[in-house]
């Protein structure tokens, strides 16, 4: 009986994980300045005056800020590789990849995942799984095409899945085939 509760107990007190992914977020869209002089001290610029972002400023202060980083230039491999833990060249997820059809083209070589993400060993939603917490996806998946296990996050780990699918941008969050998308929608959102 006590080691029940003492695992519940545990379970509890895990703090909740955040993970927000901005698309299409440039280095100099916040407040916080990213980008370093030669000797590598925040260098502000601008467009860090222009934006307010003091939920990101706090954040920046409080917790880790990562000045030395690469990303894919598209957002399906930066997506991946968050999921996977594996750089692009790994999980070979390296172009955005389209809903509806196979982008590979007539110069992509072969080997390449064209068809979006593939089953890894582990997952993050997969790991934090296993550590006892529940998983949710919101908003932008675009992590396979259509008719792939990829199209949907719930079968990459996620337990419940918020308007993520096979299109990069979701006309609302209802969560529903369509998204909104079809002609006469009074529930259309966005």
């Amino acid at each position: 009986m006590w080691n029940a509760a003492s695992a519940a107990l545990a379970v509890d007190q895990q703090p909740n994980v955040i993970l927000f992914l901005v698309d299409d977020m440039g280095p100099m869209d916040t407040s916080v300045p990213f980008m370093t002089d030669d000797d590598g001290k925040p260098k502000r610029y601008p467009l860090n005056d222009y934006y307010r972002t003091p939920a990101m400023e706090r954040l920046a202060s409080r917790g880790i800020r990562f000045s030395t980083f690469y990303a894919m230039s598209v957002c399906s491999p930066t997506r991946t590789s968050i999921l996977t833990g594996q750089n692009a060249a790994r999980h070979r997820v390296t172009q955005w990849i389209r809903s509806e059809e196979n982008n590979r083209g007539e110069y992509g070589p072969p080997e390449w995942r064209w068809v979006g993400f593939q089953n890894a060993r582990a997952t993050l939603p997969g790991v934090l799984q296993a550590s006892g917490y529940r998983t949710i996806f919101v908003g932008k998946a675009h992590f396979g095409p259509l008719g792939e296990p990829s199209e949907w996050p719930t079968n990459l780990g996620f337990d419940v899945n918020v308007a993520g699918c096979s299109w990069g941008q979701p006309g609302s969050y209802y969560g529903e085939d369509g998204y909104g998308n079809l002609k006469g929608n009074k529930r259309r959102a966005v």
